[in-house]
């Protein structure tokens, strides 16, 4: 598909409502109840709240919901980069599901032991002893997160465009890298090392690409694998009404002021390559016949495929080991097997030198 339907443009509330969910009806099964919940979870939010013209917060959430409907739009049609930040967004790789998914981690789980509950204690009691006030730092999970952080550090496989910075050597291990004297060489302020401590585990929790349920995580796996099959359902007729305009009369309603009164470049911008996705206008009447828009991709299969591949590379599950002592965290990474040559091209190899394994000389004795 080359550009979006030419749809009305939504003139009320309701009609706006009414086009997103549309358009979250053609994004790929998986990933549409996240956004259709979050559709309308924010409408029904917001459903009282004053009109545009009295109340500047409600022109502002209009004016976004209007671009995110552009934006579903583009993705839709084939805006490869689009889609691939919304897939982000489905799977908690950035946006407030991340935060979710990110506070999850972070908290600490629940005492099943006399030990657990002893070290609960221990802490309590080492907060006292140091004579200061319980902070944010002090309910995070850090060995939890520390473990993961290195986790994603060593043992996740290698990321392209990957949604967040990578995390540094000193940040896997914040308290070893606080400093402990000042810049005269006296002791450094409890309070400022503190400080420091803090600021540093919020930059880590910044980078952490936070674990996912196990049920999000294999459904990724067999997507990738060949072992779901699915398929996006496709672009339905746009209705027209008995009282629709015929082409010559469209061709009477041409705006010519604009062209009177502003710059070309800022009418015909929408009509650009760049932003036909974004509009769905399209330039006509050219001598070299109608142009396709940038960044325009055809989804196949295997287009979706390699895309949820790259996704699921950034996901991991984690899961406490069965002792109890330490996690488990597996990432996602598909293993490559060398293609098999099928029976009709077994003669194209006949006689070709098989390959052995060097001989592995033996050490002088």
């Amino acid at each position: 598909m080359s550009r979006p339907p030419p749809l009305p443009h939504p003139t009320t509330t309701l009609h706006l409502y009414r086009h997103l969910l549309r358009e979250s009806s053609y994004l790929p099964v998986l990933i549409r109840p996240f956004f259709d919940e979050r559709i309308t979870t924010r409408f029904r939010a917001h459903r009282s709240d004053p009109s545009p013209s009295s109340c500047p917060q409600t022109a502002s959430r209009l004016k976004r919901a209007h671009h995110d409907l552009r934006y579903l739009r583009a993705a839709n049609a084939g805006d490869l980069p689009r889609m691939r930040r919304i897939l982000l967004l489905a799977f908690g790789r950035t946006g407030a599901k991340r935060r979710q998914l990110l506070s999850e981690l972070l908290e600490p789980d629940t005492p099943t032991s006399d030990e657990e509950l002893q070290k609960y204690i221990n802490k309590a009691r080492a907060i006292v002893k140091e004579g200061r006030k319980p902070d944010w730092l002090d309910n995070w999970d850090t060995e939890k997160l520390k473990a993961f952080v290195r986790s994603q550090t060593g043992g996740a496989p290698p990321i392209v465009n990957r949604p967040k910075p990578e995390i540094t050597n000193h940040q896997l291990a914040p308290e070893r890298y606080v400093p402990k004297e000042d810049i005269w060489g006296g002791p450094l302020n409890e309070k400022v090392q503190r400080t420091k401590l803090k600021k540093t585990y919020k930059q880590v929790a910044d980078k952490v690409l936070p674990p996912v349920p196990r049920e999000e995580w294999e459904l990724l796996r067999d997507l990738v694998n060949k072992k779901e099959e699915w398929e996006v359902p496709k672009r339905r007729t746009v209705g027209r009404t008995i009282w629709a305009k015929d082409q010559k009369d469209e061709a009477l309603d041409w705006n010519w002021q604009r062209y009177a009164t502003q710059p070309i470049w800022l009418v015909d911008r929408q009509k650009s390559r760049r932003n036909m996705l974004l509009s769905g206008q399209v330039e006509e009447d050219l001598p070299m016949g109608e142009q396709q828009p940038i960044n325009c991709h055809r989804y196949t299969p295997r287009l979706w495929r390699r895309t949820l591949e790259q996704v699921w590379r950034m996901t991991a599950v984690m899961e406490r080991k069965k002792d109890g002592k330490g996690w488990e965290i597996e990432w996602g990474q598909k293993k490559y097997e060398p293609p098999v040559a099928p029976s009709a091209d077994l003669e194209f190899f006949a006689g070709a030198p098989v390959r052995t394994e060097p001989k592995k000389k033996k050490g002088k004795q």
